[in-house]
């Protein structure tokens, strides 16, 4: 392959890498109407104003909490609740609650989970979450990821959940998110960073892989006729 070809398709990875960025949209919990103060928690619903619980074009349960990131347990001088993954706030599952759901037609491509700082207790907490695609009542399919322990008795930094996989369901009106207790006190989990993007912008896995394939393939097709 010339070194011309070679840049051409270079150029053309990267614009489909920034189309696929471009699509999406994030739900960082920074931008909300109302947000508590930074060392405090509400529910989502109170925090949109005239909106309700529709944020960033998805309806959210009403038990999504939103969290500061200097909200502490106890109080002042007790252990942070958890770490958001960007700005100052994040979401956790209200009372350790299992079975949320999210109401949308877009296609979450990926989110940020982590343990809270209950799970350090050894009674409380959860270890892992499960992500069900939605159509209806009918469970598309889901994703599972075990969430990482690394300090215990203290909120964990937030790892990356891909859920990409979901592009190549058929039609989403939503999703729910299981969790796995550790204990008997709370299985709370948090959560930052949602991003979903309409399912006709999103490649399926592996689609950029075969798109940029069979621009190779036409590359070398040309430089072959030349």
């Amino acid at each position: 392959m010339s070194k011309l070809a070679l840049k051409q398709l270079i150029v053309c990875g990267t614009f489909l890498a920034a189309s696929s960025a471009m699509a999406g949209v994030i739900a960082t919990f920074d931008n909300l109407s109302a947000p508590p103060a930074l060392d405090s928690a509400s529910g989502l619903q109170w925090t949109n104003g005239a909106d309700g619980l529709l944020y960033q074009g998805v309806t959210w349960d009403s038990r999504f909490s939103v969290v500061g990131d200097e909200y502490r347990v106890g109080g002042t001088g007790g252990p942070l609740f958890g770490i958001p993954h960007s700005g100052h706030y994040f979401v956790s599952n209200q009372d350790g609650s299992t079975g949320m759901t999210v109401n949308t037609d877009k296609v979450l491509t990926g989110a940020w989970f982590g343990r809270n700082q209950y799970y350090g207790f050894g009674e409380g907490g959860a270890d892992q979450v499960t992500i069900v695609a939605l159509n209806g009542a009918t469970e598309l399919g889901s994703v599972v990821f075990d969430l990482p322990e690394s300090h215990p008795g203290l909120p964990e930094p937030l790892s990356f959940v891909d859920t990409s996989i979901f592009a190549s369901l058929g039609k989403i009106t939503g999703y729910r998110i299981d969790r796995r207790e550790l204990g008997q006190q709370s299985g709370n989990w948090v959560a930052d960073d949602f991003t979903f993007a309409d399912a006709a912008q999103v490649p399926a896995p592996g689609g950029t892989a075969l798109m940029l394939g069979g621009l190779a393939a036409l590359m070398v097709a040309r430089r072959r006729r030349a």
